[in-house]
């Protein structure tokens, strides 16, 4: 007897602890919606500030699409293959006026995600932290290599977050 009262209790005290959790409530959901804001492209990854500097765009996998790399510090077409600390990638149709939240289908079709990349010299090691909860809008599209476009970045995932504005270079 004694020992189903104290199995009835754990199992009590487990399903209200596993009932409280932030990510079921509503109200604790931070996710934004709308509009991205037009102001730079600023925020933080792995709890350090980061302001986009650069972001240059090269063809991406599919036709129509630019794979589109966000770098804090002066990147261009030239650099071959910039070594940075942080960097946020994200391929998207490059066309303007498309705006796109995110989701992520393992079937494919629509889906939209950003990549945090996180090189961690100590470690030579890399991190990517792909963000499912975000929005992209391309607001400035040229097809001409060297010509610069723009895009509005929202992202967020596991403690690292962006939002605003940056200036594309076109590459090819």
């Amino acid at each position: 007897m004694k020992l189903t009262l104290a199995l009835s209790a754990l199992c009590l005290m487990t399903a209200s602890v596993a009932g409280c959790s932030s990510e079921d409530d509503p109200a604790e959901k931070t996710e934004k919606t709308g509009p991205v804001a037009a102001t730079p492209l600023t925020g933080s990854i792995e709890g350090k500030a980061f302001e986009a500097k650069s972001a240059i765009a090269r063809k991406g996998f599919e036709d129509g699409e630019k794979s589109i790399d966000i770098y804090d510090t002066a990147v261009t077409c030239k650099d071959f293959s910039p070594k940075a600390q942080r960097k946020i990638l994200i391929s998207v149709p490059w066309t303007a006026g498309t705006n796109r939240d995110f989701n992520f289908s393992l079937s494919g079709g629509d889906s939209q995600t950003a990549t945090f990349v996180i090189h961690e010299n100590e470690s030579d090691t890399t991190q990517n932290i792909i963000s499912t909860e975000g929005r992209v809008e391309i607001i400035e599209a040229p097809s001409e290599p060297g010509a610069m476009g723009k895009i509005r970045l929202r992202a967020v995932a596991s403690g690292n977050n962006v939002e605003g504005e940056i200036a594309v270079e076109v590459c090819d």
